[in-house]
């Protein structure tokens, strides 16, 4: 019997982040929040910001399960126009386009 080889952590993170590159417009204004690794589940967990389909700032929360190598949408919160800087000021900026040509995390 043979079996699957797992990617690293840190490849994963990589292929989790095109993943989420791909889902969004090269247009979009988007911050990486948070990137988080589940060792038990192997599992990354993003948190972007940007702007919602109703204009408002919002949160949204993907998860990338490597060993299926699909990324979940997880939902998104609402954030107050009057945390948005904070919240910017906290995070990097995800630059899309980077990322979907492959030049990002190279």
């Amino acid at each position: 019997m043979t079996t699957i080889p797992v990617p690293s952590s840190s490849a994963a993170r990589l292929d989790g982040l095109r993943r989420l590159a791909a889902t969004l417009r090269r247009s979009d204004l988007v911050w990486l929040v948070s990137a988080e690794y589940d060792s038990a589940a192997q599992v990354w967990h993003f948190e972007v910001l940007r702007q919602g389909a109703q204009g408002a700032w919002v949160v949204q929360r993907y998860a990338y399960d490597i060993h299926n190598d699909i990324q979940h949408y997880r939902g998104e919160y609402t954030v107050a126009n009057e945390q948005v800087r904070a919240v910017r000021a906290k995070a990097q900026r995800f630059d899309i386009g980077a990322w979907q040509d492959g030049t990002a995390g190279a």
